[in-house]
């Protein structure tokens, strides 16, 4: 062990990979310990989209709307480590009314993107299909916001490995089942008995959080799934139908997301994809006899839907960094670039303040997020 600060990093999805690269880029020996269970952010959608996603957690547009100002920084400084592309796009997003109620209803939300901002305008049903072309004449209209993107999800892990790499980040495999507290620092228990030592450990591992022992974090699972077109022709925006998605990708794909369900850890397909198939008609009827494949994931959810992020209560070498649920590609990179100054300096940062563990110290039950 070196002379430098050591850290060990439970988990290499985006949570684990974006906190491991910021801490080793300030100097930090950094760890990165793989788990041999799926890594689920493979097959995230990578929306960088803050505003609609409020629908599904309302105290997200704050929290949002910084990681979305934050990514061109972050990108400018991952060039820096690696050459791998990221599929950065500002798409902009275009949210469908379905009938003029709906318009009534998001017309009103121009407000708050301002708030927010996010430049956003009305579009009448002609205008958002001159965008569009592909959506159906039946919608009411549309609010499309300008600066909200996407990434690609694999190509932005790749890049964070090969940055986390010339950061001479170790990486390491094993299955955590146990974390405790050891003078001047922390111990992590593998399930082979190895035991593992670093002055700060912090738990990433995403829907996986919650099992990992003598860390009591309140993180479940919320299976989601979505559908991918191959060689099919999607809209340049995403657009959004509700809480649900679609989009066209980087690579060429389309994908048709997301459903939410408390399945535990089941990563199973069912009779979700068909059902995604009935939002077609109403968001790109010409997806509708196309056929795709049903892509599983796992987000890892708190009981009110947002992050959990800070020191764990009495074991101040263990911090979480965990639970960015549907969001974990537009949160991560700003929300490690905070956590890395408290994890090796202890700046308290002000935007993580209403993210910390302790917030659920005396809470009720695990249940859906709010």
């Amino acid at each position: 062990m070196s002379d430098r600060a050591s850290v060990l990093v439970v988990g290499a999805g985006i949570a684990g990979l974006s906190v491991a690269w910021e801490v080793a880029r300030r100097g930090a020996a950094v760890t990165v310990l793989r788990s041999e269970r799926p890594r689920t952010s493979l097959v995230a959608a990578g929306m960088l989209a803050p505003m609609p996603e409020a629908l599904v957690t309302r105290s997200l547009v704050r929290l949002g709307s910084e990681a979305l100002r934050y990514y061109p920084g972050f990108l400018e400084a991952l060039a820096e480590d690696s050459a791998h592309p990221t599929g950065f796009t500002r798409s902009g997003v275009l949210r469908l009314a379905a009938t003029p109620e709906d318009a009534a209803l998001l017309r009103e939300e121009a407000g708050t993107y301002e708030a927010a901002g996010l430049p956003s305008q009305w579009l009448g049903t002609r205008s958002a299909r001159e965008i569009a072309p592909g959506l159906p004449a039946s919608i009411a209209g549309a609010l499309f916001s300008f600066d909200e993107a996407q990434v690609q999800p694999e190509w932005i892990l790749a890049a964070l490995e090969e940055a986390a790499f010339r950061r001479h980040v170790e990486t390491a495999a094993g299955e955590v089942v146990d974390i405790r507290s050891v003078p001047g620092g922390a111990e992590v228990k593998l399930r082979d008995g190895a035991r593992l030592a670093a002055d700060r450990v912090v738990v990433a591992a995403g829907s996986w959080s919650g099992e990992v022992g003598g860390t009591a974090l309140p993180v479940r699972p919320v299976k989601g799934q979505l559908l991918a077109f191959s060689g099919a022709v999607g809209p340049a925006p995403i657009v959004y139908s509700g809480h649900n998605y679609l989009l066209t990708k980087a690579d060429g794909s389309v994908l048709l997301g997301g459903t939410m369900e408390e399945a535990g850890f089941s990563l199973q397909a069912d009779a979700e994809g068909g059902r995604l198939r009935e939002l077609l008609p109403g968001m790109w009827p010409a997806l509708a006899g196309v056929s795709a494949q049903t892509r599983v994931g796992l987000r890892p959810a708190a009981p009110d839907g947002l992050p959990i992020c800070g020191p764990l209560p009495g074991m101040g070498a263990v911090y979480a960094f965990t639970a960015h649920f549907r969001n974990g590609f537009l949160l991560c990179p700003h929300g490690a670039h905070l956590a890395a100054a408290e994890i090796l300096e202890g700046r308290p940062q002000e935007l993580l303040a209403t993210l910390r563990p302790r917030r659920f110290a005396a809470a009720a039950p695990v249940g859906p997020p709010a």
